[in-house]
């Protein structure tokens, strides 16, 4: 059975042949077919996977990835740009998670943590973590891999955990400055920030359980930046593009402490 929904892409192209025209005719319009030409020849290259530094519209291939891409897709594509000159700047607003559907939708992220009794209305439940825990169940991780939680300490400690057990986990974590990030790993955030990399397993774990903030899902890496998908953010399902360095780690981002890159060996 298949988790994932088949992206809602309805393309059409049609073709009018160009009424015969003169030499003369042809001559006088050449500058003007020219631009045009130049132009969409320019077009093209911003929509490349190698130049553009917006997000992307194509569906990613990393089946977690994608199911966090189309969430986003679902809810508007809300969209906020860090580093340089941009320092947190919404360039698209999504669907509120006090409204219809996404107040709904939040129930669903909620019930994959046992507690379907909330929703985008309830307070004092910041939905992050539900999120992530969903997205992972719907991708076909199951629990024994990543064991869903509401708060992002809470299954990052568990992962942890398994990491450490030995061989054969479905996730690796790392210190931000050691790995870059792939689609469909997870990019983390926390007070301590890498500290944890560099103690002893018993308050390495205890860092992370306690000082995680917050975990988005990456879905692109392309044009300098991570592109990466989180619930509760701005109110909303969002895709924040985070700028990294020439090896493709993430770069410091003002407002944000870095804490752990999550590998996902899962899918």
């Amino acid at each position: 059975m298949s988790f994932i929904d088949n992206p809602f892409v309805d393309v059409h192209v049609s073709w009018q042949p160009l009424p015969r025209r003169s030499c003369l005719t042809t001559g006088q319009r050449l500058p003007a077919l020219l631009f045009l030409f130049l132009l969409l020849f320019g077009l093209a290259g911003c929509g490349s996977s190698d130049s553009s530094h917006g997000y992307a519209d194509r569906p990613p291939t990393n089946r977690t990835a994608l199911v966090a891409w189309q969430e986003w897709t679902r809810f508007g594509r809300s969209t906020v740009v860090y580093g340089g000159s941009a320092g947190g700047y919404v360039n698209r607003a999504g669907v509120n998670e006090h409204s219809e559907p996404l107040n709904s939708r939040v129930g669903d992220y909620w019930g994959s943590c046992g507690h379907p009794e909330w929703n985008g209305q309830t307070k004092g439940r910041p939905w992050s973590g539900a999120f992530v825990s969903w997205v992972m169940g719907r991708s076909g991780v199951g629990p024994s891999a990543f064991p869903p939680a509401g708060r992002h300490g809470q299954y990052l400690a568990s992962l942890y955990d398994r990491a450490q057990g030995g061989r054969g986990a479905s996730f690796a974590l790392h210190a931000p400055g050691e790995y870059a990030p792939k689609e469909g790993d997870l990019v983390c955030t926390g007070t301590a920030g890498p500290t944890w990399r560099y103690a002893d397993s018993r308050t390495a774990r205890r860092r992370i359980d306690t000082t995680a903030s917050h975990c988005d899902v990456v879905t692109g890496v392309r044009g300098g930046f991570v592109q990466a998908i989180g619930g509760n953010v701005k109110d909303s399902v969002t895709m924040s593009l985070y700028p990294v360095d020439s090896r493709g780690r993430l770069a410091g981002t003002p407002g944000k402490l870095w804490m752990v890159v999550v590998e996902n060996r899962a899918n």
